[in-house]
């Protein structure tokens, strides 16, 4: 289907897609968390 470099440029370029999807998906989740307490609670 692919030749072999291809592939494993594609291989590489999906992996570091998936990292930094990861990273922006995690630090969306923090920010998430650190902004639904109470309104009570002071933010940092």
């Amino acid at each position: 289907m692919f030749e072999q470099n291809v592939g494993d440029g594609a291989n590489l370029f999906v992996t570091i897609v998936a990292v930094i999807i990861g990273f922006v998906a995690a630090i969306g989740y923090l920010d998430f968390t650190k902004n639904s307490k109470k309104p009570g609670e002071d933010k940092h």
